[in-house]
Parts: structure tokens; C-alpha cells; sequence
């Protein structure tokens, strides 16, 4: 194991993608360079060619809570006549965008599972303690190499994120690692002053779910029938919330086109049985005290399904991204025209557009969209029953307790009008509502009439991170 502790308490470095967005957690590959440069002798080289042999390691990391850009003119490599820097004449000044990442917590570690020796460790420790930063040398760190993961948690908050190398298809963000030749190629690299990073290789990884409070004081929840939530965030604009079953309408018009004649039916929502179908869901900023409910982006909430159906939803998502001119998907909104959307599971703010945010598990949910009733309640029968009988529907556990009410009940809850709804359930009774259960509940959790189109969306109560200092528009 190797653990990175940042002294500074961030992490300069830009992704290789983007240049403009920070690197967050620091990639397998970027470590691997640090210590090829703090390689001194031939055991040393090989100790890394042992180390480039070893399959991916896993990656654990706190949430990051913000991203930092800063603007400068530096001098160029380049000569002209009439050079613009008055430090260096004959150089030409540009304009440079510094990134930094700003993590709750300062370790990294990185695993790899493989047996190494005494020897071999205590070498790879002597060459990580030489490692004097990570990214740019602003980046100050302290590293070592250790044969035994730590004995306590390095954080006692569930802010810890698990990344751990996966499929293709199941992933929620890539990373640069090293495999076998990377040495070779990197000193090849140096000897002719290229970068590093046209030599790297990517490999998949996906986000573990931490357990929340609700689970370790009442046991294994029960389970969504959602296993995966990708969300695609806003670029440059926070629509109103009543404008969330036009966007969901129109992302899930996209994905359609995108997955063609391979669609399964529970994408389309056609001949599934009874089965949970595809959610396209709109996400509000709520349940916080500067909470406004603008739309921090949109999702795709994919059922439990086997390998031959989940795998051509996910692509068709992720084909949106990579069709896209800068990874920008551009979403044609009728009546609204054109909007850009970004999928970056990397970012962890703001929190209502992290999928964890809406997957955790509670004994407490309340609506940020209203949910529609399936039905008027029957003489006799309270809203509350029929709320109930909607829980029951999506095969949730009967609530010990029931609150309905027109007004939102979580600050930012979306306040719709009959119009706001999806076509198909306009003129049906719709209200905002809190359940109880007397177990947690992993969400996401979605009920009533019009559930895949947008509305009867429920926020878990438990949400351990702090408000957003910049009332949650990240």
C-alpha cells in the first residue's frame, strides 16, 4: 500500500482531459512517475518494474469539496522578436489556468493486491520518501509505502470514497495506471522531452456506496430496485425546477435515439410487467438552509437487470458524452432550445448532483418533486392511505408514519402546478409527503404516477455533509 498525505491540504494538478478541471483522486499513474523520478539505483528500477507488473491497485480518497482556478501570464518557451515578458526578453507571455483540488480529508492510499516481500517494500518505501510532490511542485506530499494497510480508518466520517477497478460498463470514472512497459516508455519519453501522459492507459473504476449512519445503527437496509444512478450536471445554467418534466422528457427522447433498435423495453417502458423501467430523474437543490430548488442537473436511475439488458442503457447514456464536442452533451429542450449538460462522476459538489446524496439509506424520506397520486382517494379513504397504497405499488415497506401536505416540506422542495407534470398525469391529485419507516430504505426512492418521467422524487433525511457555503450551486 501507498499512502499520499498532502501537506498543503490540496492537490495541484490538472486532469489530462481537461486542463481546466482539477485531477481528483490523484491517478495510479501520476504516483508511478513521482517515483520513477526519485529512482536512484538499478534496484530501484527494478522495484517499479515489479511495481508496473501488478494489477490496477484500488484507490481510497475523501469527497472533494471544491475545485480552485487561478489565472497568470508566464513566460513561454517561445522566441519572438518582440517578446512580451519583461523578465526574460524575447519571451512571449500567456495566459495559464492553475487547478487545485481542495479534499476533506488530506491521505490517499493506493493498494495494489499482490505479495512483495520485506525487501522490496522497504526499497519501494525508500523511494517514496524521497517524493518531495505530486503534480506541480506546489503540491507538496509525504509518501510511504507500507506492506499492511493501516490499522484505524485514516477519516471517522463516511466521507471516504472506495475506488475500485471494474468493468467498462460498470464504471463511474477512469483512471491512469501503470502495466507493463511503462518504465521503458516513460524514460523514452524524457529522453526526448515528451510528456508522460501521451504514454498512459486508462483503466476503469467505480465508486463504493459508504454506509450510512442509518445502517450501522439498524442493521442492512432495504434495497432499492435501482443499482446504478448516472447524472449529467447543468453547464452554465440552474433552470427552475418547474421545468424538470420538460428536461426529463427530452433526455430520455435523446437516450432513445441513441440506443436504437437495441433498446431494451424496460428503457422504453413498453411490455415490462410490472417491472421498475428506466427514471429519468430531475434533481433539485434541497434539504439545506440556503436551498433555492433550481435544477443541479439530471439523471438516469437504471434497475437492477441482467448484463444483456443494463449494458446497452449504459452506453446509450455515455454515448450522449462521447458524441459531444468537448465532452459537452448539448440537449434540445422543446420550447427551451438548447442545453449543455456534463457527465463528471468525479466531482463530489455540489452534493444534490452526486449520486450518493439521493442513494443513501434512511428511515426518513421526503419529496424535492411532489408525488402524484395514482388515484383520488375513495370515500372513506384519506390522502394519506392512498400515498400508502402508492408505497406499496414500488414494493416499499409499509411507513410507520404519513405526511402530506401542498406546501413543499423540504426547504427547496419543488412547488409544481397542474401543467408541471408529465401530460400523461395531469389531473391527478399531487402532493409533497415525508415517510417514516422503521428500517433504513437505500434510495434512490421514487412513487407514484409519473415517477420515470421527473416527479416523485424523495431526499433521504440523513445527509451528513455540511451545507454549501455557496447555497449548493458548486
Amino acid at each position: 500500500m501507498i499512502t499520499v498525505r498532502l501537506l498543503t491540504g490540496a492537490y495541484d494538478a490538472a486532469s489530462v482531459d481537461d486542463r481546466e478541471r482539477a485531477e481528483w483522486p490523484p491517478h495510479p499513474a501520476r504516483v508511478f512517475c513521482a517515483l520513477r523520478a526519485a529512482a536512484r539505483t538499478e534496484t530501484d528500477i527494478a522495484t517499479l518494474r515489479w511495481l508496473e507488473e501488478q494489477p490496477a491497485p484500488s484507490v481510497t480518497a475523501s469527497d472533494l469539496l471544491a475545485e480552485q482556478q487561478r489565472q497568470s501570464y508566464v513566460p513561454t518557451n517561445a522566441v519572438a522578436l518582440k517578446g512580451g515578458s519583461q523578465t526574460y526578453p524575447g519571451r512571449t507571455n500567456q495566459l495559464k489556468t492553475r487547478v487545485r483540488a481542495m479534499p476533506a480529508y488530506e491521505d490517499v492510499t493506493m493498494c495494489w493486491s499482490a505479495d512483495a516481500d520485506e525487501q522490496l517494500v522497504a526499497m519501494l518505501d525508500a523511494m517514496a520518501r524521497r517524493v518531495p510532490y505530486l503534480g506541480r511542485s506546489t503540491g507538496v506530499v509525504l509518501v510511504a509505502a507500507s506492506a499492511v494497510a493501516a490499522d484505524t480508518e485514516p477519516v471517522s466520517d463516511d466521507r471516504t470514497v472506495l475506488y475500485e477497478p471494474c468493468a467498462l460498463v460498470d464504471a463511474d470514472t477512469v483512471m491512469r495506471v501503470p502495466y507493463p512497459g511503462y518504465l521503458s516508455l516513460l524514460d523514452e519519453q524524457f529522453a526526448v522531452d515528451r510528456p508522460a501522459w501521451e504514454v498512459s492507459r486508462s483503466t476503469a473504476y467505480r465508486r463504493r456506496v459508504p454506509r450510512s449512519p442509518d445502517e450501522t445503527v439498524n442493521g442492512e437496509p432495504v434495497s432499492s430496485p435501482y443499482d446504478d444512478v448516472l447524472v449529467l450536471r447543468f453547464r452554465g445554467w440552474s433552470p427552475q425546477a418547474r421545468l424538470a418534466v420538460d428536461m426529463t422528457d427530452a433526455l430520455r427522447s435523446a437516450v432513445l435515439r441513441a440506443a436504437g433498435g437495441s433498446a431494451p423495453d424496460v428503457l422504453h417502458g413498453h411490455r415490462v410487467d410490472g417491472r421498475p423501467h428506466v427514471a429519468f430523474l430531475a434533481l433539485p437543490d434541497v434539504g439545506h438552509e440556503h436551498a433555492d430548488g433550481h435544477l443541479l442537473g439530471l439523471a438516469v436511475a437504471i434497475p437492477e437487470l441482467p448484463k444483456s439488458e443494463r449494458t446497452p442503457i449504459v452506453r446509450a447514456v455515455l454515448s450522449l458524452r462521447d458524441a459531444a464536442k468537448d465532452g459537452t452533451i448539448e440537449l434540445d429542450v422543446p420550447r427551451l432550445g438548447r442545453l449543455d449538460l456534463e457527465y463528471r462522476p468525479d466531482l463530489t459538489r455540489p452534493w444534490g448532483a452526486v449520486p450518493k446524496r439521493w442513494q443513501r439509506a434512511s428511515r426518513r424520506w421526503t419529496t424535492a418533486t411532489p408525488m402524484v397520486l395514482d388515484r383520488y382517494p375513495k370515500r372513506g379513504a384519506s390522502v394519506s392511505d392512498e400515498v400508502r397504497r402508492g408505497l406499496r405499488t414500488v414494493a416499499l415497506p409499509e411507513p410507520v408514519s404519513v405526511r402530506v401536505s401542498a406546501e413543499p416540506l423540504l426547504t427547496g422542495g419543488a412547488r409544481l402546478r397542474a401543467s408541471d407534470l408529465p401530460e400523461k398525469v395531469r389531473g391527478k391529485l399531487f402532493r409533497h409527503v415525508e415517510i417514516e419507516f422503521d428500517r433504513p430504505v437505500r434510495g434512490p426512492v421514487l412513487a407514484g404516477a409519473g415517477r420515470y418521467l421527473g416527479v416523485g422524487l424523495f431526499a433521504p433525511a440523513t445527509d451528513p455533509l455540511p451545507a454549501p457555503r455557496d447555497g449548493g450551486r458548486g
